[in-house]
């Protein structure tokens, strides 16, 4: 059976996967960057983020998000928790106010919602997504492809990195908030659209080990699976 509101719920996925990968993606490059990044040439400042990027195997945080949506002037609040394990992928779960969940087991990006009665299943093609946010789920390596680090700052207790995209982007520029012990305490993303994205971080756990069950998706009952 097909339903009606399949397709304009999977555009409106769309738009959030690409903005879930960007927050990933900053997530990763802060826990790990924040450790060498003082140490690298001044004129290539991510070079110490790619040697210390290969001591990390595995994320985990509890997050909680606040999106300005500059249409409305409003403000939206969620909670819910994140995981990442490298060669396996990552999960992003929304707790509140609504439980969804967006995961990217390294083939498939897989997105459901408690309420809806199906799941998408993408294929993530790699010939489609070389050059893309994607490319730093696995390869770290690739940030200074696709970010510029524009400005390097303490602010309180915290360092402060603003970076922006080399390319058209979902996200014009973000911040990130890292505290002494080299933790990601917040991010705040500034969309083209005009939307502020913030999302702050806590109980973050590095190389602290993530069950492999956590990327893998288990068919539900009920639930279609409609793939694209």
């Amino acid at each position: 059976m097909k339903y009606s509101s399949q397709q304009s719920a999977v555009s409106g996925q769309q738009k959030r996967i690409r903005l879930i990968i960007i927050i990933v993606c900053l997530f990763l490059f802060a826990c790990v960057g924040s450790m060498n990044i003082h140490a690298a040439d001044p004129s290539s400042p991510f070079d110490g983020l790619k040697k210390t990027y290969s001591e990390v195997t595995s994320l985990e945080a509890v997050f909680h998000q606040k999106i300005f949506i500059a249409g409305l002037k409003k403000e939206r609040t969620f909670e819910g928790d994140f995981f990442y394990k490298r060669n396996k992928g990552f999960l992003w779960k929304y707790r509140t106010p609504k439980v969804k969940f967006f995961l990217y087991d390294g083939k498939y990006m897989w997105q459901g919602e408690d309420e809806k009665p199906f799941v998408v299943k993408e294929r993530i093609r790699k010939e489609k997504t070389t050059g893309t946010f994607l490319d730093l789920i696995e390869d770290i390596a690739r940030i200074d492809e696709l970010f510029t680090l524009k400005q390097q700052s303490i602010v309180g207790s915290l360092e402060v990195l603003e970076i922006v995209p080399k390319k058209d982007s979902t996200a014009n520029s973000a911040k990130i908030w890292i505290d002494k012990q080299n933790v990601v305490q917040k991010i705040e993303i500034r969309e083209f659209t005009g939307n502020i994205n913030t999302i702050e971080f806590s109980a973050v756990k590095i190389n602290r080990g993530v069950d492999d069950a956590r990327f893998i998706y288990r068919p539900e009952k009920g639930k279609e699976i409609v793939e694209r």
